[in-house]
């Protein structure tokens, strides 16, 4: 697989800061989306599937010298590609898939466009593993008046970012080296390095709290042919449309060089019907409702949702009380026995104990592609959620949960509203400093408003922390391995506490199931026997969890 060269976009970058990086990376399988689709398509109703070679030498004018019939044909395999979307036939516009590197996006245009559906697969920097240097950050266009407060704002974020680091690192050290004694007394050099590295990436989990969503990352990122159409589609959606739109732009302008067709051909375009801004569902509901798209929303919502959680992060909102006899009936469909062959709580246990079914313990997550397994679908889960977008920007990731995250415009407030992590908690040193950036964000990002600067721009100066208020649906199925990975003491905190949360309330609600589902990867590979029992490697956390696990301990045994 190449890389094509970037090029320079056709579209006008409407921003002060340096213009993100598209680039497209092709091979023989992804150069062809209009053949792969039509051959897809012909293959539906053909005796052997169809090649998409033949499909290029249709497409050939070239190659019509001797046969009348040539042209006749291509204009239909080009009007098939065009009645194919019209007619929601969509899955052959999926076989095409594209790799695009991305370079210079905002967190904010992540968070909030390109991860916030399930049809994408991302690989992104981190935050946690690689310092952020804050030289670029995503800058809209401004006045002189409004660039110098939106510069210093970053600029104090950055130094905020540097100090805390500073300041959490001497006790994240003391409590690394109580985990791992040994290290702490060797005087190897390795060693040394090795606990200094540790300990910088807690510091930096803890202090990127502070960074604002203007901080820019680079990625893979993976799509096929129909999310990319219905990108183009809805690029100017809220939040921020104007550097989503010159992103995607980009990415279909990508595409375009390897296959003009991908948008149809000029006798047989598509019809995308591409929605501007105020014709997006978001606006039009936000209008109707006379909500001011500059935010500043009284305070009577966030009062009736934070009172509702209960004084917690994650709130189970909405579960199947029968959830348990479902799930037992379907396994016990599946296996074609009855109850008195299979009793309810043996039934969940063949699917949910590591002790009798191995895929539990296996490195990759079979439960998908198991037929016994795939009964856990029947279980439901909701969550009303208020955590960070620190978190929110991982919790993305488990695309099975499906959020209804907000529209950022209608949840700024005048006054900060943000989550702070426990780690700063815990110093007052860190929480004055943590405080003070929060703040100096906040007071920028007001005084730019007052100032007449479009609520687009200013969200790039939310910090990480800012709260999100969702709800989130989804199984036991896509559940399940969310919370395995987000039990282990190498998950970052929050995340950790949200599926601890989870967790603590199923066992509540459905206590058959929810004795299964309270367990890190290292407790369900030891009782499934699977050894290494910690799959993490030099990242192991220091602490055998598998010894003597109970899941109303897990929250005390961790110490970093």
């Amino acid at each position: 697989m190449s890389a094509l060269p970037a090029q320079p976009a056709k579209h006008n970058w409407p921003f002060a800061s340096p213009a993100p990086s598209v680039r497209l990376l092709t091979d023989e399988s992804t150069s062809h989306p209009f053949a792969l689709t039509v051959a897809a398509a012909w293959s539906c109703y053909g005796a052997r599937p169809a090649r998409v070679e033949n499909v290029l030498k249709l497409l050939d004018p070239t190659l019509d010298a001797g046969d009348e019939l040539r042209p006749a044909r291509r204009a239909r395999a080009e009007r098939l590609y065009r009645d194919l979307f019209d007619a929601g036939h969509h899955t052959t516009f999926q076989h095409a898939n594209f790799v695009f590197v991305l370079d210079g996006v905002s967190r904010l245009a992540i968070w909030s466009f390109f991860h916030h559906h399930p049809h994408y697969n991302s690989e992104q920097v981190s935050q946690r593993y690689r310092e952020v240097s804050g030289k670029v950050m995503t800058t809209p266009q401004l006045t002189e008046r409004q660039a110098a407060v939106y510069r210093a704002a970053m600029e104090r974020a950055i130094e905020g970012y540097r100090n805390l680091c500073s300041i959490l690192s001497p006790d994240l050290a003391a409590r690394y080296r109580q985990v791992f004694p040994a290290r702490a007394r060797s005087r190897d050099a390795d060693a040394e390095r090795q606990i200094a590295d540790a300990v910088q990436k807690k510091a930096q989990e803890v202090a990127r709290y502070v960074l604002p969503l203007a901080t820019p990352a680079h990625l893979y990122h993976t799509i096929n042919g129909l999310t990319l159409l219905r990108y183009y589609v809805l690029a100017n959606q809220l939040d921020v449309p104007a550097e989503v739109r010159w992103i995607v732009n980009a990415m279909v302008d990508e595409v375009l060089r390897i296959d003009p067709l991908f948008l149809g051909t000029p006798a047989y375009p598509i019809d995308l019907q591409i929605l501007g801004a105020s014709d997006t569902l978001e606006f039009e509901a936000l209008a109707n409702t006379q909500t001011a798209l500059a935010g500043q929303e009284d305070d009577a919502f966030f009062a009736e949702f934070d009172a509702a959680l209960g004084g917690l992060d994650s709130r189970l909102a909405a579960y199947n009380p029968d959830a348990e006899r479902v799930l037992a009936d379907a396994v016990r469909t599946v296996l074609g026995v009855t109850t008195t062959t299979l009793s309810d709580s043996d039934a969940i246990a063949a699917v949910m104990d590591p002790a009798r079914n191995a895929y539990l313990g296996h490195p990759l997550f079979l439960a998908m592609n198991s037929k016994l397994m795939q009964t856990l679908n029947h279980v439901p889960f909701t969550f009303q959620k208020r955590i960070s977008g620190a978190e929110d920007a991982q919790n993305q990731r488990h695309r099975g949960t499906l959020s209804s995250s907000p529209v950022l415009l209608a949840h700024l407030r005048p006054s900060p509203d943000v989550i702070v992590p426990l780690e700063i908690q815990r110093c007052d040193a860190a929480l004055t400093e943590y405080n003070a950036v929060v703040q100096t964000l906040w007071e920028a990002k007001n005084d730019l408003l007052d100032d007449g600067v479009p609520a687009e721009s200013v969200l790039y100066l939310l910090p990480n922390s800012h709260r999100v208020r969702f709800y989130e649906s989804g199984t036991l199925m896509t559940y399940y391995w969310k919370w395995v990975k987000r039990l282990c003491f190498n998950a970052q905190r929050e995340i950790f506490d949200s599926a601890r949360q989870e967790t603590d309330q199923v066992r509540a609600v459905l206590p058959t199931i929810g004795h299964w589902v309270s367990a890190p990867p290292c407790v369900l590979r030891s009782r499934a026997a699977n050894k290494p029992f910690c799959p993490e490697g030099e990242r192991y956390c220091g602490i055998p969890v598998w010894r003597d696990y109970r899941p109303e301990t897990l929250a005390t045994r961790r110490i970093l």
